[in-house]
């Protein structure tokens, strides 16, 4: 009678089971990741309640096997980025608050000549306050430039900007005293962009000491009569080479159409002016479509019957 007892219970704890649904079962309800960046006032962004499940089969027709099926939440944004990353390259902070809301921006990127030209101070003072801006925007790096008329002075730049946050990235320059800096802070542990390259063979040094970054400065390669577009993929099929981590960072963009262009041949990381970055948002075709959504959109609204949509969909 006691085994009997205990097969009896032992059965109720499985049926009970499965009359349970269990975790597989629940649809997850999706966690919109927090902005990476600062977004103007009165948008909301918490997490909408059910909002990105989807069935992990598409179709069919019995409700109750839909209803069963495990649900999947969609794919986070870092996901789908893949491996882009996209810099804005200014010192101006009202460039920063007009383009950050775009959601697209990694973070910063400066250096001396464009510190001159927003008229911001060249001090660890001075970029520590405006690094904790950028932070505050919802940039993740902060790239800004050593500088120095010896090599311990370049040394020891560097080293108080990289101090300032685990966030920030000391740009150096593809000299001597620049690689020579830059290796005795990596290992040091700090984060070190090599910048002003021009050259393939800079590309395997950058990599070779350890960089995170290598920036190759394409609209200067272009107007000194080189083949900027055609260098930058060689320099990243030397890192793909090589099997490096160190990223491509090009700079110097002057269209939106060379990142597109450098982007089909393998090249994932840019920093360009605000000027490129007005480019992405738009296009003549895309703005007269917007118009046309709007205005059929309004015409609905008050029941109106006419056709607004100027192109055939």
């Amino acid at each position: 009678r006691k085994m009997s007892s205990q097969r009896m219970i032992l059965c109720a704890l499985l049926l009970l089971s499965l009359a349970i649904p269990t975790a597989s079962y629940i649809a997850p309800v999706a966690q919109l990741h927090s902005p990476r960046s600062g977004y103007p006032e009165g948008i909301s962004y918490e997490p909408l309640p059910g909002a990105g499940a989807q069935p992990t089969r598409a179709g069919g027709a019995d409700r109750f096997y839909q209803r069963l099926s495990p649900l999947s939440p969609p794919p986070s944004p870092q996901a789908l980025r893949g491996t882009t990353r996209l810099f804005l390259d200014t010192a101006d902070e009202k460039a920063w608050g007009e383009q950050f809301p775009l959601g697209i921006f990694t973070g910063i990127t400066t250096n001396p000549v464009l510190l001159e030209r927003a008229g911001k101070a060249c001090t660890v003072e001075g970029l520590d306050a405006m690094s904790a801006a950028a932070f505050a925007l919802g940039a993740e790096e902060f790239m800004c430039q050593a500088w120095g008329e010896s090599l311990g002075e370049l040394v020891g730049v560097g080293a108080d900007l990289a101090k300032l946050d685990p966030r920030v990235v000391v740009k150096l320059p593809l000299t001597q005293e620049g690689i020579t800096a830059a290796s005795a802070l990596t290992r040091r542990g700090a984060r070190v962009c090599m910048t002003a390259c021009y050259a393939p063979h800079q590309v395997l040094t950058s990599a070779a000491l350890g960089a995170e970054y290598v920036a190759p400065y394409l609209g200067r390669m272009e107007d000194a009569g080189r083949d900027g577009v055609g260098s930058c993929a060689e320099m990243q099929q030397v890192l793909t080479g090589l099997n490096s981590d160190t990223r491509l960072l090009v700079a110097s963009v002057r269209e939106a159409s060379q990142l597109a262009l450098l982007a089909s041949k393998g090249c994932d990381t840019f920093t360009f002016s605000p000027d490129v970055a007005k480019q992405l948002s738009g296009d003549e075709l895309t703005i007269k479509a917007a118009a046309d959504f709007e205005t059929a959109a309004k015409n609905m609204k008050q029941g109106t019957k006419k056709k607004t949509i100027g192109f055939t969909i």
